[in-house]
């Protein structure tokens, strides 16, 4: 009920600003992902075996309770008897199962943190490319459906010039043609969004009522962060592996020596006859104990010998990480480069293309063009915008690609 509550609440505020955000979708995804709500109940399966595996440390200790009733006919007594009981018993080793039990859960304990986090992370960095794919094939449309506006009057405008003689047929067939052609590209966009919009909502948990995504602010002085192993969920959960594996060497070496076994019991019994409770027996025992046995060498070879292979696995597997992280960092942080230097271009072109449209306009208003060349200075200036700002959403998924592979917050935060 709580989270329909919180639904309602935030739906006055979708309905009243007419428009998605990212932190309203990552959000509600969060909490209603089938994949983050598996992965949270994995954990708290994982947490529950530490819990056990705890519980098992503790010495064992019983209570009995017995009556029994002699069924002879002859006895002289009423035959009844009772008795009571508290028994506590443990039993340690140098190779402790229940010991090594629990630290194998203590890691895979750790493992399972990671990997929620991991899942959190993972899922805000789906959702967030599933956004930027929508919000940049969004407003490519925007700006193809002014440019079919243009294309349109180009058209219009040549079929006039060709009543008037000053244009061919060929020049207003190419102009026919281009406005067929930027109708099939919204055409072919608006199945982009619509597909682009479905995963992005059903990654959210959501329906689609069809408002627009709020644009995101590109922060293209963000300064890149320096490459670090420090917070990698991936090499995290590999030197957990390593533990394991470790834990499992050592278990092995103990099974090599003799086996050393020290125990103690303490036992309380009272009893007697109609519950009388007048007999009284108290035992404690304390055990030490040393065995070896003549083929342990070779039963435990083979055993040691795969956590062996197991463990120097583990360890070519976080050089391997280490070395292919590198690497892809060093090309990522390359390509974001790249995008930023391109930003500034597109930026000086769309600042010029914005100069040559007042200057087109002002030529248009006194005369001095046709309205041909002034719908061309627009087209011009569309295509400009629009590889600006795709290349800018590039550059914000560039970012968070960097971020992702270093387990950094993604957006600053998740």
């Amino acid at each position: 009920m709580k989270h329909y509550f919180i639904i309602l609440l935030l739906l006055p505020v979708l309905l009243a600003a007419n428009e998605y955000t990212l932190d309203q979708l990552v959000d509600h995804g969060l909490e209603h992902s089938y994949q983050i709500r598996k992965q949270e109940l994995s954990n708290t399966g994982t947490k529950s075996a530490l819990n056990s595996a705890r519980w098992n440390l503790l010495p064992n200790a019983d209570l009995s309770l017995g009556i029994t009733q002699d069924l002879d006919p002859v006895s002289p007594k009423s035959g009844l008897s009772s008795s009571a009981g508290f028994e506590l018993n443990k039993t340690i080793s140098l190779n402790d199962a229940a010991y090594f039990n629990y630290r194998q859960n203590l890691v895979d304990s750790d493992m399972a943190d990671l990997e929620l986090q991991r899942s959190y992370s993972a899922y805000a960095y789906q959702v967030v490319q599933a956004y930027l794919d929508a919000l940049s094939a969004t407003k490519r449309k925007s700006a193809l459906e002014e440019n079919l506006q243009i294309q349109t009057r180009v058209f219009e405008q040549s079929r006039v010039l060709l009543q008037l003689g000053k244009t061919t047929p060929f020049e207003v067939k190419q102009n026919e043609i281009a406005v067929m052609n930027s109708r099939i590209s919204i055409i072919q966009l608006e199945n982009t969004i619509q597909n682009a919009r479905a995963k992005l909502f059903s990654l959210a948990q959501m329906q689609d009522q069809g408002f627009p995504l709020a644009d995101l602010e590109v922060s293209v002085d963000q300064a890149i962060p320096a490459y670090s192993t420090e917070n990698m969920i991936e090499l995290k959960l590999l030197e957990q592996s390593l533990r394991k594996n470790e834990l499992n060497l050592t278990q092995n070496k103990l099974d090599n020596l003799p086996k050393l076994t020290v125990s103690y019991g303490f036992s309380r019994r009272v009893s007697g006859e109609d519950f009388d409770f007048d007999r009284y027996q108290t035992v404690h025992n304390a055990g030490l104990n040393l065995s070896y046995s003549i083929w342990n060498f070779f039963t435990n070879k083979e055993s040691s010998t795969r956590t062996k292979i197991a463990r120097q696995n583990t360890i070519l597997s976080i050089e391997d990480s280490r070395d292919q992280s590198r690497r892809a960092y060093d090309s990522a942080t390359i390509e974001l480069e790249y995008l930023l230097r391109l930003d500034e271009l597109y930026r000086e072109r769309l600042e010029q293309s914005t100069q040559q449209i007042n200057i087109a306009e002002e030529r248009y208003r006194l005369g001095m063009i046709q309205l041909l060349e002034l719908d061309k200075t627009r087209t011009e200036y569309i295509d400009a915008d629009i590889q600006y700002n795709a290349n800018r959403y590039q550059i914000i998924q560039k970012q968070e690609d960097i971020n992702h592979m270093l387990s950094n917050q993604i957006l600053g935060k998740w």
